[in-house]
């Protein structure tokens, strides 16, 4: 080969290994590109394909009674989605879903077919676990569960007003789910799971896991509650009345035991009631408080050195007049006593005291008393009422507010008024959280109990000596307890209708607190717009007996030993639904059993497994703690007893229809109660033995 040749063989092969070289660094490059400067960018895009991320709500926090039982808890569900871009049939597919989640296969395919939505789309929250292997078996690729949890009530419409309600996007709609929501909620987890070309899962990775939400222990002891609910619709229903309210409070402490409104709702289905039912009209409503208000004039004016409780007041025949405007009373009262002013609740008594205040110091003293504040209660929506400056009043104004008139309060703020002369002087703030508590029930919060002394003991002492004279002897004889002794204060009130009082629409009250001389809870009993009969001490004082007798029991404080023996002539009140009953066990969510599935919008609870086998309680009063527990026994029902020596008292009464296997609670003492006490010295001595049965529970 000539040299020339050779010079083009070695270009070509230079040529050959440049092209080589070129190709192999701009693959590099490429590589470089690829693997290093956009590696994320890929990576993402991979994962997009690859991996599918996914929040997850946090189990909800659980809300406990004051025993720790369950009033709002959660169960595990499944929600279907889909990812509407991985659906090759879709309306096929639409169709296939509706037919076995029950809904509209029109709106199903409109929203697989919303742009929007492509990527995630929810088909049904909350469905019948039944349902899942049915939806598995189509076979629908990007159809897929996501768990969530339901919120459930277990006892239905109890303490309804105080729990509220969680709605269909897990927000508090109510009540303590609203108020302590951030609480309750927890922090939301993440997860993600790889897929493979056929959409199946095959590995996840929890991302960020999810903070259960603390949970709340109320003071709300369920037993009394639902004594409170039965009651109150009972008292509605026989008065014929609009609506009613009645609340139990602890009176040293504040603390809320019961709070119910009438009519209930079920916290489960909350979508099936009118939203102005579920308004708490305790905290939430303002009215004229009426008689019940000349509690808080007199005990300003006694307070104030300006009357003693032997002091005699003119009441000139029942009338006076003040600024032209002729008050009267209900009957033509001659001179009165302070006291006496109280038990027979007399306007121009009421007009005279408030006189002898003035203005301001009136003024000062309802401001004192806390109405024109919040009381602080830990529920949504309370309001501050209604008190003008005593510069705004007119020559009316003290007349008129002095029982009750030109004035707006609420029902928690005239109990918490109320309750400051039960507990000797001292105005505290309402709760109903007692504790928060994380998931083990290691307490996170206490609620402490807020007082302030706003009168002296020794005045306290004369109102409440004023209030038991209205139950032996005044307007609320009907209230008076059998075996306790209690004081309290009727109330009836003409409501405004379009800004004028309209005859015969009344707000009907009595407000008292038991037992004496040492009271444990004070009672408020309200019934708005009664029909068959007004006046507080007719409507409402019997149904304070009912609810403060069973109260006093549950608390497990035996009956005065001085006093009477109960008669048992009160009439109880049925239970009603087989699940709402004091002592019921939480029921179990509806998990597709039966023909009716569950829907998303109205989730329900199934109804409590009761034993169908009843009995009706004997009367066991005197009978021996042996002998009550082997009959007992022999009934089939449990025995909780209080003291030791014979029976004096039992809850539910005598010839209660019971199921087998519910508890009777008997109190017993050692004390022959058939033999009167007359000196102070054995009434004395008699409340001691009561304190030593209080805290001894021995045989």
């Amino acid at each position: 080969m000539s040299k020339s040749g050779e010079r083009v063989q070695s270009v070509k092969i230079i040529l050959v290994m440049l092209g080589i070289t070129l190709w192999s660094f701009s693959i590099l490059v490429r590589l470089v590109q690829l693997q290093i400067v956009h590696h994320e960018d890929y990576a993402q895009s991979a994962r997009k394909k690859q991996q599918v991320t996914r929040s997850v709500s946090a189990p909800r926090g659980i809300i406990y009674d004051s025993h720790m039982d369950e009033l709002a808890t959660i169960v595990p569900v499944s929600m279907v989605v889909a990812e509407p871009r991985y659906i090759h049939n879709k309306p096929e597919a639409a169709r296939s879903l509706a037919a076995i989640l029950n809904i509209d296969p029109q709106k199903l395919l409109q929203g697989m077919l919303d742009p929007d939505r492509k990527m995630y789309l929810r088909v049904k929250r909350r469905i019948d676990p039944a349902l899942e292997a049915d939806i598995m078996a189509l076979g629908i690729e990007g159809v897929y569960f996501v768990d969530e949890s339901m919120r459930v009530y277990p006892n239905r419409e109890l303490a309804s007003h105080v729990l509220g309600f969680v709605n269909m996007e897990g927000d508090g709609g109510a009540g303590l789910e609203l108020q302590y929501d951030r609480e309750l909620k927890g922090e939301e987890g993440l997860y993600s799971f790889d897929i493979d070309a056929r959409r199946q899962s095959f590995r996840v990775n929890v991302e960020k896991p999810p903070i259960q939400g603390r949970s709340l222990v109320l003071s709300i002891d369920k037993s009394i509650q639902y004594i409170v609910d039965r009651e109150l619709a009972a008292a509605v229903k026989k008065a014929k009345a609009k609506a009613g309210a009645a609340i139990v409070m602890e009176a040293d402490t504040g603390r809320i035991l019961a709070l119910s409104n009438y009519p209930l709702f079920n916290s489960n289905k909350y979508n099936d009631y009118e939203p102005s039912l579920w308004r708490n009209r305790a905290v939430t409503d303002m009215f004229e408080p009426g008689s019940t208000f000349k509690v808080v004039v007199a005990t300003a004016a006694l307070e104030a050195g300006l009357i003693r409780p032997g002091d005699i007041i003119d009441c000139e025949n029942g009338s006076i007049t003040l600024a032209g405007h002729v008050f009267r009373d209900h009957e033509a009262f001659g001179k009165l006593t302070f006291t006496e002013i109280l038990e027979h609740s007399s306007n121009v008594g009421a007009v005279k005291l408030g006189l002898r205040l003035g203005q301001q110091r009136l003024y000062e003293a309802l401001r004192r008393f806390g109405f024109g504040s919040r009381t602080g209660i830990d529920l949504p929506g309370e309001i501050i009422g209604l008190v003008r400056n005593w510069k705004d009043w007119s020559g009316l104004s003290i007349g008129s507010i002095s029982f009750g008139q030109e004035i707006g309060v609420t029902s928690m703020q005239i109990l918490t008024a109320i309750n400051a002369i039960a507990n000797g002087g001292y105005l505290v703030r309402p709760s109903v959280v007692d504790r928060v508590v994380d998931e083990n029930r290691n307490t996170v919060r206490a609620i402490r109990p807020e007082r302030v002394q706003i009168m002296k003991p020794r005045t306290a002492e004369a109102v409440t000596e004023a209030f038991e004279g209205v139950v032996l002897r005044g307007t609320g004889k009907r209230a008076a307890l059998e075996g306790y002794r209690a004081a309290g204060k009727t109330g009836t009130a003409q409501k405004i209708v379009n800004g004028r009082y309209k005859k015969g629409v009344y707000l009907s009250s009595f407000i008292g607190f038991a037992p004496l001389p040492y009271p444990r809870v004070t009672i408020l009993v309200q019934l708005d717009e009664s029909r068959d009969g007004y006046y507080g001490g007719d409507v409402c004082a019997p149904y304070f007996k009912n609810i403060a007798q069973e109260v006093l029991l549950q608390l497990r404080i035996p009956p005065d030993t001085i006093l009477p023996l109960p008669e048992y002539t009160l009439p109880i009140a049925d239970a009603g639904t087989e699940d709402f009953l004091p002592d019921a066990t939480p029921a179990q969510p509806l998990t597709g059993s039966g023909t009716e599935p569950l829907h998303a919008d109205q989730p329900d609870v199934l109804t409590v497994m009761i034993d169908s086998a009843r009995i009706v309680l004997p009367d066991f009063r005197g009978m021996s703690k042996r002998n009550v527990l082997n009959r007992c026994i022999d009934l089939g029902i449990n025995l909780q007893s209080k003291g030791s020596g014979v029976a004096i008292y039992q809850s539910p009464l005598p010839g209660t229809e019971i199921p087998v296997g519910s508890t009777c609670s008997v109190t017993f003492t050692k004390n022959n109660l058939k033999d009167p006490v007359a000196s102070l010295a054995s009434r004395n001595a008699a409340r001691q033995v009561n304190l030593q049965l209080s805290s001894s529970d021995a045989p």
